[in-house]
């Protein structure tokens, strides 16, 4: 575990406040007769910050550029009065937990208790901290990139990514910090990763960590999270489980009042049915696309090598990889055969497909909205063939994916908002971007993970967004796409819910496995398109019941209730 450091909050907020004597001494600084206005004013905020012992008043707000959300501030006041600077921020996708950690690190930094700070987070995210630290809260933060980075300098923005490996994280770990900040916390919910080891042997007095999924797949991801930020407040992880999670359910916590009160202390999750803050609708439509003879051959092809036992031999995770490429573009789906596959023929059938008719439905889209549009695909080499079809229809298109250096993806972010009419974006896009000066989203193929799905919609589905998203989700017709489609839209109704539901939903049902665990079996165990559509229709069957159950107890939010501290 880490060292233990001093820790001053543990008697600062109940030290009274002589205001009178703060104001004198601030107001005779401010009108002296030494120095220039500036520097009158910086001591008269000086004497003002040396005399603020506790946080009944929050500084940083009052003097950066922001103007926070009633939530945004509770929560930073219970971050700093009762939780002591260690917390898991987990409010809803696009609530604002950036803002709420950003005041909390400005509240320390101006009382002298955050002299050094460490934020790490993913890679597509270092940018975005350092332009948020800059203009919202006045604060220079360099973003660490050589291992002699984390010694030379105390304020460092760092790639989650970069820091676990081993030349970084013993540069890391020998000295501490003040206070280390995590995004996307859902990534330390494995203490096998070393990413979690990372966090875990950090010298640091605060910590905060921010996701606004704690709980996937198991309680026991959240039990992970708050261990991290305090070892033992959940006991053993043999006794969590006995006390607090149902049998045969792990997403299910038992004995809720008693979890709530033990997560009360270190966790604040503001929900959108609570807090007052009102987005805009969202509308989604199905664009079903007719495939040419050509890719409806080259599909059943792949369809036919991929399911059941037509495999001839190949992994379970390759399979399915052949099928979403085949989903997604012929582009994506030659690559994966030159690596894995020793058919030349269906090879040389994929090499000779060249029309998209994805692609084409792409661009009629674009054309008849007239506004800014984001794509998502999640393979490299159908964003390639789509910003190039863009570009030959007389459209600019920009792309982002993980690949690209932290200055290019800034670079690519900035030249969608100032000019470029459309972004194709891999799944590094969905993490964290502030995209809300779009409101139109094509999902040119999707992810077999609801909450990846949601993750995107949330980059423009959030605080700012000004107007009504509409979210295209793009299917070939007779397709494992088009049966997705229809599963996410006709049964869980997932594009009618705020963030938040979803999980519950899929929560609910009675299959152990991930929704997306649950459709690849359907399709690796049939041997048959029949034995196919009668196990899909049995997922089917299972998910509606899960959306029938989530709409009996929607108003009292039981399961959330129970699972989360209310707020």
């Amino acid at each position: 575990m880490p060292a233990s450091l001093p820790d001053p909050l543990s008697s600062f907020a109940t030290v009274a406040v002589d205001h009178a004597a703060m104001d004198a001494l601030a107001r005779q600084l401010e009108h002296g007769p030494y120095g220039s206005p500036e520097q009158r004013q910086v001591r008269a905020l000086a004497a003002r910050l040396s005399l603020v012992r506790g946080f009944d008043q929050l500084l940083a707000v009052a003097q950066h550029r922001i103007e926070p959300y009633p939530h945004q501030l509770q929560a930073a006041l219970r971050v700093l009065r009762e939780m002591r600077g260690r917390a898991l921020l987990a409010d809803e996708v696009g609530l604002g937990k950036t803002i709420e950690a950003g005041i909390v690190l400005k509240e320390l930094a101006v009382r002298g208790l955050a002299r050094s700070f460490l934020i790490l987070t993913p890679p597509a995210l270092t940018r975005q901290w350092q332009e948020d630290l800059r203009e919202k809260f006045g604060e220079e933060v360099l973003i660490a990139e050589r291992p002699a980075d984390w010694e030379q300098h105390d304020r460092l923005i760092g790639s989650l990514d970069t820091a676990k490996q081993a030349r970084h994280a013993e540069k890391i770990l020998p000295r501490p910090w003040d206070l280390v900040i995590v995004d996307e916390a859902h990534r330390l919910t494995n203490p096998r990763t070393l990413a979690h080891r990372l966090v875990a042997a950090l010298q640091r007095r605060y910590l905060l960590l921010l996701t606004a999924t704690p709980v996937q797949n198991d309680l026991r991801e959240l039990y992970h999270l708050v261990t991290l930020l305090r070892p033992g407040q959940l006991g053993s992880y043999r006794s969590f489980r006995k006390q607090f999670v149902t049998a045969g359910d792990p997403r299910r916590p038992a004995n809720a009042a008693r979890l709530r009160l033990l997560l009360s202390g270190c966790m604040v999750r503001n929900r959108r049915a609570l807090v007052s803050v009102k987005l805009p609708p969202r509308r989604a439509w199905t664009h079903s696309v007719t495939l040419s003879p050509e890719e409806r051959d080259l599909y059943d092809r792949v369809a036919a090598l991929t399911r059941g036992g037509g495999h001839t031999g190949l992994e379970a995770t390759t399979r399915l990889l052949l099928l979403q490429e085949a989903c997604s573009s012929t582009d994506a789906l030659v690559s994966t055969l030159q690596r894995t596959h020793r058919d030349p023929a269906l090879r040389r059938a994929a090499e000779h497909v060249r029309a998209s008719s994805k692609v084409e439905a792409l661009v009629r889209i674009v054309r008849d909205t007239g506004e800014k549009v984001l794509v998502f695909t999640e393979f490299r080499a159908t964003q390639k063939r789509i910003c190039t079809r863009l570009a030959e229809a007389g459209v600019e298109a920009v792309p982002f994916h993980g690949g690209m250096r932290p200055d290019e993806r800034s670079a690519a972010v900035r030249r969608f908002h100032e000019a470029a009419p459309v972004l194709v974006s891999t799944a590094s896009g969905a993490e964290g971007q502030n995209l809300q000066f779009c409101h139109v989203l094509v999902n040119f193929d999707l992810p077999w993970n609801p909450m990846r799905l949601e993750q995107r919609i949330g980059r423009l589905h959030r605080l700012g967004q000004q107007q009504e998203v509409h979210v295209f989700n793009l299917a070939a017709a007779g397709t494992i796409e088009a049966d997705v489609v229809d599963l996410l839209q006709n049964k869980i109704r997932m594009f009618e819910l705020v963030v938040g539901e979803l999980d519950l939903i899929l929560g609910l049902m009675a299959d152990e496995r991930s929704f997306e665990d649950a459709l690849a079996r359907v399709w690796l165990d049939s041997e048959t398109p029949l034995a196919y559509e009668t196990g899909l229709a049995s997922l089917g069957d299972a998910i509606l019941q899960a959306r029938q159950q989530f709409d009996a107890i929607r108003t009292s939010e039981l399961l959330l209730a129970e699972a989360f501290p209310e707020e």
